[in-house]
Formats: structure tokens, sequence, C-alpha cells
């Protein structure tokens, strides 16, 4: 990668001569969409480029603009990286059956031989930083994207001065990068005065994501139809229990491709007779109680009941019916599903709100119709609805101390330890936190969010502070707005 002396657009060809070879390149269709008709961005890519020795072209294609900073893919990171003299090395490392175990990077600096840099990048490392969630393509591509990750990291840690002001990929800086390799590049900024909920959901929108397409809408539409979903809603919420959709609008692109992988594997869904000429679902409501199964077969799931093979009367046998469910297990369903906030209105006219979430998730899961009060349900119904709300319960359990360790090393980094942590948080917060379990599920969420935005900064610790200031202004704001506001 280097300049070429054939362009008008180099260094020493004249200002104007360079604007004009900028303004005819910037009608060439085959250029990135940040380029085309863009005539002053194809001259700031020149010029970017001449002071990283690269071509206009390679400048062009390599170097994107995400939040007014320069990223760079992987590929021209390492090649800037060797260009300097430095040895840069990537592998990947697989078990015995073959699957991805971790990406691995090293640089040994040209000047000092003795000492190898080295990052490497899991599936769980990208996990817990949230980039799974965030970019479908570690799903789709996970061997390339750990291995452009431990790049960037290895080279930044190494020899920053090598980069000439890149070391980031567009998706480290908040962009996700598509099929294609495009990118969609958002301006979401966390403004001063906002609150950590807030600066949360600006890390996330700066993260470039990417919406469900019309076709993706359209085949998780015809899916849930075909798997009999009702509750659409309450099925979008199963298949992402952190998330709360208005609509299927809501979902992005790596959302959509979530649900439509549930679907296709039948989770959350209740079984089906498999021969629809020996049974139909039941559309009785869970406060019927299912009819007594022939001698020898066993109730359907969600109270459905299997007819007989034969119109003949059933013979005299020790029939097992479904009774009603346990006091102690509905009592336990209600806090289960409090804790997983299913049901997380409060206030006036809560009541009414938690019951319809309820049954909405309840009916979704069992497959029949649940409504009026959960003492409808049938012992198995209960059973079943309560093995699966643990399951999640340990699921979030996992996900909460892996977010743990992520936000301690996150503190780690940016050399906040003991108390401090603890007084950033409850003015982050706005409230006093003393020990981590004083944070909710989604403010442990949060938190890990934008520590990793403060990360990802140019300088994490000012950012972080900043970060800091911007909710205690916030919180003082509102305090004094509600001041005001009183009085007689």
């Amino acid at each position: 990668m280097t300049t070429s002396d054939n362009l008008p657009a180099i260094r020493n060809a004249s200002l104007a001569d360079r604007i004009e070879y900028s303004q005819q390149l910037a009608f060439a269709n085959l250029l990135p969409p940040q380029y085309f008709k863009q005539p002053a961005n194809v001259l700031w890519a020149i010029e970017f480029g001449e002071s990283i020795g690269v071509d206009a072209i390679t400048a062009i294609t390599e170097v994107h603009v995400i939040k007014g900073k320069p990223s760079s893919s992987a590929g021209l990171v390492s090649a800037l990286v060797r260009k300097a003299g430095h040895r840069m090395r990537t592998w990947v490392e697989r078990d015995e059956n073959g699957r991805l175990l971790k990406a691995v990077s090293t640089i040994v600096r040209s000047d000092d031989p003795d000492f190898e840099f080295k990052s490497e990048w899991t599936i769980a490392r990208a996990q817990t930083a949230g980039l799974l969630k965030a970019n479908e393509n570690y799903g789709k591509y996970p061997e390339a994207m750990l291995k452009a990750r431990s790049q960037t990291e290895v080279a930044r840690d190494a020899c920053k001065e090598a980069l000439c002001g890149l070391g980031y990929t567009p998706e480290e800086l908040g962009a996700e990068v598509n099929d294609d390799g495009s990118i969609v590049i958002t301006t979401a900024t966390v403004q001063a005065g906002t609150s950590v909920r807030e600066a949360a959901t600006a890390a996330q929108d700066v993260t470039g994501v990417v919406k469900a397409t019309k076709d993706q809408l359209f085949r998780v539409a015809k899916l849930m139809d075909a798997k009999g979903v009702i509750d659409k809603l309450g099925y979008l919420h199963l298949v992402h229990p952190d998330y709360t959709f208005k609509s299927t609008g809501d979902l992005t692109s790596a959302q959509a491709a979530a649900v439509e992988g549930a679907l296709n594997r039948g989770e959350h869904l209740s079984p089906t007779p498999q021969d629809s000429e020996e049974g139909q679902a039941s559309t009785a409501p869970a406060s019927e109680p299912a009819a007594a199964a022939p001698d020898g077969e066993k109730p359907a799931a969600g109270g459905q009941q299997q007819p007989a093979a034969s119109k003949e009367e059933p013979v005299e046998g020790d029939v097992v019916e479904d009774g009603p469910a346990d006091p102690k297990v509905l009592r336990d369903l209600g806090i289960s599903m409090t804790e997983l906030g299913i049901t997380p209105h409060t206030g006036k006219g809560s009541t009414k709100l938690n019951d319809e979430a309820r049954f909405a998730w309840l009916s979704t899961f069992l497959g029949v119709t649940v409504e009026g009060s959960t003492k409808n349900l049938t012992y198995d119904q209960a059973q079943r609805a309560l093995a699966e709300l643990r399951r999640l319960q340990a699921e979030r359990a996992k996900l909460r101390n892996s977010l743990y360790r992520q936000i301690g090393e996150s503190f780690n980094r940016l050399g906040i330890a003991g108390e401090e942590r603890f007084h950033d948080l409850s003015d982050l917060l706005g409230r006093t936190v003393l020990v981590a379990d004083d944070l909710t599920h989604d403010e442990v969420v949060a938190v890990a969010e934008v520590l990793e935005q403060a990360l990802g900064s140019e300088q994490p610790r000012d950012t972080w502070d900043e970060m800091i200031h911007a909710a205690k202004a916030a919180l003082a704001a509102e305090t004094q707005g509600e001041q005001q506001s009183g009085g007689f």
C-alpha cells in the first residue's frame, strides 16, 4: 500500500488539482455511500491517506470516520504494523473436534525483539463484552470477527504510534459491520445532563444497530402463524427477555434472526400432535380441566388430550387426572415473573397490566389460552411454567455474574478501585449503591455497556468522569425543577 505517483491528487500537486480530482472521483457510483457525490469527503480521504502513506482508493475503501474519528479495517491496521517494521502474526486455535476456541494475535517490535505482545479473543469474551448481541456476524463469521478484534487490540497495545491515528475497526467505534462488509454509521452521542439509563441507550444507539428488513419481519410473522404463536410480543420477550418490544418493527436484524432461529428450532413452543388426523390442538382455556387419558397414554403437554385410537369406550383402569396447581407453585410463579420483569408494573392500574402480561406469557408458553386467574392452571401446567421460569432465572444469573466480572475488569482498566467504584455508581444512578447486589439486572447491563463505551473512547478515564458529571448534573437539574414546581 503505497502512494500512487501517477495520481494528480498527490501531496506535491496543487490544491486546485486535488480539488478537481476529488470532484471528478466523487461521482463514481462504485464509491461507498459516505463518499458518493461528497467531494469534500473524498478530498479528506485523499489527504488522510497521504498522511499515512496509502493511496487514495485504499484510504476511501479502508478508512471510515465514526463520530469524527477515523477507523480502519483490521487488514489496514496489520499492514501499517508490518510497514513500520514490526512482526505480526495471527492464527486461530481449535479443539480436537475442529470447533473454534480462540483467535490469537502477537506482535514483536523491531526495537524490542525479546518481548512479545499478545491478544486473545474467544466467543465467551465477545459475549461478555456484549458483542454477540450487537453484531450477528459473530455468529455467522466468528473466526474473522475474533481475528479482527485480536489484531487491532494487540496493535494498539504494542505500537500505537505506527497506526497514525487509526487502530480501531468501525465496529469498535460503534458501527455494525454488515454481511457485505459495509457499515451503518449513526450520529447518536451522549450529551451532558443525561442519566446512566439514557447514556446506556445512547451507547446502544451508536453501535450502528441495523433494523430488521421487511423480508425478515415477513418471515418471522409467517413462521409465528405457522407455529401457532398467538401472542407475538410475548414470544419476542421469551427469546429476548432483556428487551421490551412495542411491535415486531422494533426488532434489529440480529434480534429478528434470533427469533427466526428459535421458531425454526421450536423453542418456547408447546408440543403439538404430530399427526393432524389423530389430534387437533385444544382451544379450551386453562380453566377447563383436561379430559382423562385412555389407559396407557399420557395427557398431551399444555393440558391438551390425545384422542383415543378407536371410538370404543376405554376400559377401566388406573387413570391419573391432572389436578389443580399447587398454591405454593403459584406463589413461586408470581415471584419469578416479577424478578424476571415479566410483570414489572407498579402503581395505579398495575394489577391489570401485570395480569395481562402474566396471562400472555403463560398462554404463549403453554400453548393454551390462560385467563381469569393462575388458579385455573392445572398441576402439570404450573409445574412446567415454573420450570421454564427457573431456567430463565438461571440464565439471567449466569449473565449477571458474567457482567459482574466484565464490570470489575472495566474498572480495573480505568484505574478505579474500592469504594470509589460505588461512589461513581451512586452518582451515575442518583441513589446510594453500597454493594453490587444493590443494582437491578437492567442497571447491571446498563453499567457494563456504559463502561465499555468509555473504554472504547480515546481517553477512557476522562470519558468516564464526564459521564459521571453528566449524570450528577441531570440529577441536580431534576431536583431543582421539582423544587421550583412545588409550592402553593
